[in-house]
C-alpha cells in the first residue's frame, strides 16, 4: 500500500481515519487492521456521533457503513459533503448491501468508493491507498477528451476518405470552419465516404458524418453531398449532437439526484420510476409521439427534485404536518423549477415539474392553475402520480387495489380535479391488463 507505506517510512503524521460502524465486533476488527498499518482510528457506532467525530477531528478518511441505528450512511455522507470544512474528506462505504442501486446511491452522495462486505484486508488497504493517493494528488477531471483549446476555438475535423481527390476537396471546404486533424489528434467529427467503415482508432465520442461526391439521394438522406453547404451542415450536426449529449448527461445526473432524495422517504421508494412508466403508458394510449413521451418520462422522474432543497427531517416526517411544514413542502415544485431552470435544454420539463400538483378546478398548488392553463403532459403525470400513490401503503392509510384506485380517480374527475380522457386511458390500461401493472 504505497501511500500508507510512505507515511510510515516518512516523518509525515499518520493517516487519521474515522470508522462509522454500528456492529461492535466488525468495528473492532477493522480498527485493529488499520492500526496495524500505522493509522490512527476513531470509531463511532451511529450516524450522529460519526458526523460529530468527522467535524471535530477532520480526518484524512471516513469509512462508513450504510445501515446505522439512527439514520443511514447515505445521509451521513451527504451531511459530510454539504459542510465546506468536511467536504474534501474522502468517504468509502463499507456495506453488506451490494446491489448496483446501493452502489450508485453511495457514489451519487459523493463517496470516493463503495466496498461490499465481506472484503479481504488486502483489497481494503489497496483501495484505501488509491483513494488517499487521489485525495493528496488531485487531478483535473477528464470528462470526454483533453481539451487544450479555448471555448471559442474551432472544432477539429478528421477526413477519413480513401479517394485522395475527394478527401482534399472535403478538407478545403471544411477548412473555413474547422481545424483539420491528423491521425495523432482527437477529432470532434469524423468524415467518411458512403458506407465505408469508421477507422478503428477513432474516438467513440466523435460525431460521424457520411458524405458522397455525387448527388444527394432521397433514399439515403443521412449521406451528405460534398458541396459548398457541407461546412455549415457538419457544424450544425456536431453542435446538435453535443447539445443532445449535454441534455442526456444533465438528465441522468438529475435523475440520480432525485432518486437519492426520494430514497429518504422510504414509503415512496421507486415511486418516481413507477409514475414515469405509468405516464408513458398513458401517453402511448393517447397517441402521443415518442418525443412527447420522453418529455413526460423525464418530467415524471424529476418532478420532485425540488425536495433536494427541503430539510431531510421534513421529508422523513411520518406524522401529520403542521401548516408551516405543509406550506414548506408545497414549495417543492417551485424549488424544482429553479433547480432545472439553468438547463435550457430541459425547459420542456419545467411545466411538469412546477405544475404536477395543480388541479383542473384551480384548487391545486403552487399557482392554482385552471384547466385551460394546464398542458396535457402535466395532466398525464398528475394522474399517474396520484394513481401510484394510492397503491402504496402510507402511515395514515393502507394502499388500495388498482381497480379501487381507478374508482377514486374517477371520483376526482367528477369533482373537476382530473382530466377525464387521461383517467379513461388509465382505466382502459388496467382493465386490459387484468388489474396488473402495464
Amino acid at each position: 500500500m504505497k501511500a500508507v507505506e510512505e507515511a510510515i517510512r516518512s516523518d509525515a503524521p499518520p493517516t487519521r481515519v474515522v470508522v462509522v460502524e454500528d456492529d461492535q465486533a466488525s468495528a473492532d476488527v477493522l480498527q485493529r487492521r488499520l492500526q496495524a498499518n500505522g493509522m490512527v482510528v476513531s470509531v463511532a457506532h451511529d450516524g450522529q456521533r460519526g458526523i460529530a467525530l468527522v467535524e471535530e477531528l477532520l480526518p484524512d478518511l471516513v469509512l462508513l457503513d450504510v445501515m446505522l441505528p439512527d439514520t443511514d450512511g447515505y445521509d451521513v455522507c451527504l451531511r459530510i459533503k454539504s459542510n465546506s470544512s468536511t467536504a474534501p474528506i474522502p468517504v468509502i462505504f463499507l456495506s453488506a448491501r451490494g446491489e448496483v442501486v446501493d452502489k450508485v446511491r453511495g457514489l451519487s452522495c459523493g463517496a470516493a468508493d463503495y466496498i461490499t462486505k465481506p472484503f479481504q484486508a488486502a483489497e481494503l488497504l489497496a483501495r484505501i491507498d488509491a483513494v488517499l493517493g487521489q485525495a493528496r494528488n488531485p487531478r483535473v477531471p477528464r470528462l470526454v477528451r483533453t481539451v487544450d483549446r479555448s471555448g471559442g476555438a474551432r472544432l477539429r475535423a478528421r477526413v477519413a476518405i480513401g479517394d485522395s481527390a475527394l478527401a482534399g476537396h472535403v478538407e478545403r471546404l471544411l477548412g473555413s470552419r474547422f481545424d483539420i486533424a491528423d491521425g495523432s489528434e482527437a477529432p470532434d467529427v469524423l468524415i467518411v465516404e458512403g458506407n465505408a467503415p469508421v477507422p478503428a482508432d477513432a474516438p467513440e465520442d466523435a460525431s460521424v458524418i457520411r458524405v458522397t461526391g455525387g448527388r444527394a439521394s432521397d433514399d439515403r438522406p443521412e449521406i451528405v453531398p460534398v458541396d459548398a453547404q457541407l461546412p455549415r451542415i457538419v457544424d450544425l450536426v456536431v453542435r446538435e449532437e453535443r447539445l443532445d449529449q449535454d441534455l442526456s448527461a444533465a438528465a441522468e445526473a438529475l435523475i440520480v439526484l432525485a432518486a437519492a432524495v426520494a430514497s429518504h422517504d422510504r414509503p415512496s421508494q421507486g415511486h418516481s420510476e413507477r409514475v414515469a412508466a405509468r405516464a408513458v403508458q398513458i401517453g402511448r394510449a393517447l397517441g402521443l409521439d415518442e418525443s412527447t413521451r420522453m418529455t413526460i418520462r423525464l418530467g415524471a422522474l424529476l418532478k420532485d427534485v425540488g425536495n433536494a432543497r427541503l430539510p431531510a427531517a421534513l421529508l422523513a416526517k411520518q406524522g401529520e404536518l403542521t401548516p408551516d411544514e405543509r406550506a414548506m413542502l408545497e414549495r417543492h415544485p417551485i424549488l424544482g423549477e429553479e433547480l432545472l431552470g439553468g438547463f435550457n435544454r430541459l425547459s420542456g420539463l419545467l411545466p411538469i415539474v412546477r405544475h404536477h400538483h395543480e388541479r383542473l378546478d384551480g384548487t391545486g398548488y403552487p399557482d392554482g392553475l385552471r384547466a385551460e392553463l394546464i398542458p396535457l403532459e402535466v395532466r398525464i403525470v398528475t394522474v399517474a402520480d396520484r394513481f401510484e400513490a394510492l397503491l402504496t401503503d402510507r402511515p395514515d392509510r393502507p394502499g388500495v387495489s388498482e381497480a379501487e384506485a381507478v374508482r377514486i380517480l374517477q371520483g376526482a374527475v367528477a369533482r373537476g380535479e382530473l382530466d377525464a380522457a387521461v383517467v379513461a386511458a388509465l382505466a382502459t390500461q388496467i382493465r386490459s391488463n387484468g388489474g396488473q401493472q402495464p
